[in-house]
C-alpha cells in the first residue's frame, strides 16, 4: 500500500485555490452583470462610447479605492510592461465582447467564450510547466462539451458577430496568462487602475471613427452599473489567480455560463431550449466534480498532517 506524504505547503496551496475558485465564481457573476448593461447600453450608443464612458466610471471608483488604501505611493508600479500588456489585451477583449454581445444572445455569447479556460489550461501546462493531471483534463473537456451543445455552432453562425466573440475568448486566455505572471508586489487594484485606463482611452479612441450621441441620466446610471460589476469583477479575477495554480482555477469560469442564462432569461426573455439544458447540466456536473475533488484532496491533506502531528 503506497503511503502518499503531504505538507503544509501542499494544504496552504490547496486552501489558496479554493480560495481562488470562490473569487474566480464572484467574479464571473460581476462579468454577468456587466455584460448584461453592456448589452443593454448598445441599442443606445455606439460600442465605442459604451467602452469609454464606462472605463471612466471605472477608473475613478479604482482610483477612489486606491486613495482610501493608501496605494498612491505604489503608482510607479502601473508602468510595468505586463500591466500595460493586460490593459491593452483587454481593449481588445472588450471592443470585441461589446461587439458580439450586440447581436448574440448573452447565454449563447457567454457559451461561446467558455472555450477560454480550455485554452488557458492548454497554456499552463505548455508554457507555465503546471501539472495537469488525467481528471481535471477530463472535467474540463466534459465542460466544454457542454458549451459546444449550448452553442451549437454551425456554418451559417460564424458571422462576424460570433466570430468577434471566439476572438474575445482566445484573447481572454492570453490576457489571463500575463494576469498569473504579474508579479504580487503589484497591489490588484494597481493592476485594475492600468486596465479600466487603458480600456477608456481606446473607448476614446473609437470616437473617431463612429458618431457619438448625448447621453441621457438613465444611459449614465446604466454605465454606472456596469462599471461597478466590471471593476468588481476585474478585481476579483487578479485576486483568484494570486499564489493559485491556473489550471484549478480556471474552470470555475464556467459558472458564468449559468448566471448569463438566468441574466439573459430575466433581463431578455432569451428562454433556453432542450439543448441548451443538456449542455447546462454537463457544465454545472462537472463543475460540481473538480470542486468536490479538490475538497476532497484537501481534507486528505488535513488528515495525513493531523496523523503526522
Amino acid at each position: 500500500m503506497t503511503t502518499v506524504a503531504f505538507t503544509e505547503a501542499d494544504l496552504g496551496r490547496q486552501q489558496a485555490n479554493q480560495r481562488g475558485i470562490v473569487l474566480m465564481i464572484g467574479a464571473m457573476a460581476c462579468f454577468v452583470v456587466n455584460d448584461s448593461a453592456a448589452k443593454l447600453a448598445t441599442t443606445l450608443m455606439p460600442v465605442s462610447e459604451v467602452i469609454a464612458i464606462r472605463g471612466v466610471f471605472a477608473t475613478l471608483f479604482v482610483l477612489a479605492l486606491i486613495l482610501a488604501h493608501g496605494l498612491q505611493r505604489h503608482f510607479r508600479l502601473i508602468w510595468q510592461w505586463r500591466v500595460a500588456a493586460r490593459g491593452g489585451m483587454e481593449s481588445v477583449v472588450a471592443f470585441a465582447s461589446i461587439l458580439g454581445l450586440s447581436h448574440v444572445p448573452l447565454g449563447i455569447a457567454t457559451a461561446i467564450g467558455q472555450i477560454a479556460p480550455i485554452l488557458l489550461l492548454a497554456f499552463s501546462a505548455l508554457l507555465l510547466k503546471e501539472k495537469v493531471d488525467a481528471r481535471r483534463w477530463a472535467a474540463v473537456f466534459v465542460c466544454f462539451a457542454g458549451v459546444i451543445l449550448v452553442a451549437r455552432p454551425s456554418t451559417e453562425g460564424l458571422n462576424l458577430y460570433v466570430l468577434a466573440t471566439l476572438a474575445c475568448a482566445v484573447l481572454a486566455a492570453l490576457r489571463d496568462l500575463v494576469t498569473h505572471r504579474i508579479g504580487s508586489s503589484v497591489p490588484t487594484l494597481l493592476v485594475t487602475l492600468g486596465t479600466t485606463t487603458i480600456v477608456s482611452l481606446a473607448g476614446f479612441a473609437g470616437s473617431a471613427i463612429s458618431a457619438w450621441r448625448p447621453l441621457a441620466p438613465a444611459d449614465l446610471s446604466l454605465l454606472m452599473v456596469g462599471s461597478l460589476s466590471l471593476v468588481g469583477g476585474h478585481a476579483l479575477v487578479i485576486a483568484a489567480y494570486r499564489g493559485t495554480d491556473v489550471s484549478a482555477v480556471s474552470p470555475f469560469r464556467y459558472s458564468a455560463l449559468a448566471l448569463s442564462v438566468l441574466a439573459g432569461l430575466v433581463v431578455f426573455g432569451d428562454l433556453p431550449d432542450a439543448w441548451t439544458g443538456a449542455g447546462m447540466i454537463l457544465i454545472v456536473l462537472s463543475g460540481l466534480y473538480a470542486a468536490g475533488r479538490e475538497m476532497r484532496r484537501r481534507r486528505a491533506i488535513e488528515a495525513a498532517l493531523d496523523k503526522g502531528a
